[in-house]
Parts: C-alpha cells; structure tokens; sequence
C-alpha cells in the first residue's frame, strides 16, 4: 500500500498495470503521439489518477482520456481529492464511482 496525503491506495497489481498501459497505448496510437512524450506523460499521470479513484473500465478510461485538454505543457499537480472533484465535475458521476 501506498500512503499519500492521509489517503492510504492499494498497489497497482500486474493485471491492472497491463490494462492501463493497453489503455495509454490506444491513447497514443489515436494521437499519433510517442509513448515517450511529455503529453503521453501527462496523460498516464490522470490515467493513475482515475483509476485510483475507482474508474477501473478500460472503456470508461479511454472515454474519458479523448476529452482531456493538453493546453499545458507542465500543469501543476492536484491533490487526490482535488483531483477526484474535478474529475466528477468534468465527466459527471462515472468519475470517481466506477458502478
């Protein structure tokens, strides 16, 4: 387990890293963007982020990964809870309660 914040998170298990990773791949393949690049780096960081929230459909994932705004280069890092009210906010209830 993972500990940050007071927000104690399980470990990503092999079965989940290999679907997110399946998931960030399609995402690049989409934009015709390298695996290796800042935006794909962004965008694995917010794939986490979901998926520690509870989003764990690989569906619902890259669903929400094609409305994600790249405007800048470098955002600044939410908190979890930041994170997951934004997240409700911008995709409506499947955010944060993958049921």
């Amino acid at each position: 387990m993972i500990q940050h914040a007071g927000i104690t998170k399980p470990a990503l298990q092999p079965d989940d890293l290999a679907m997110l990773t399946a998931v960030l791949h399609g995402w690049c393949r989409e934009r015709s963007c390298p695996i290796a690049s800042p935006a794909a780096e962004h965008v694995a960081r917010e794939l986490v982020s979901w998926f520690e929230c509870g989003i764990r459909d690989r569906h619902r994932l890259a669903g929400l990964m094609r409305h994600m705004h790249l405007d800048l280069p470098n955002p600044p890092p939410a908190s979890d809870a930041a994170f997951c009210a934004a997240a409700r906010g911008n995709a409506g209830q499947a955010a944060c309660h993958d049921g």
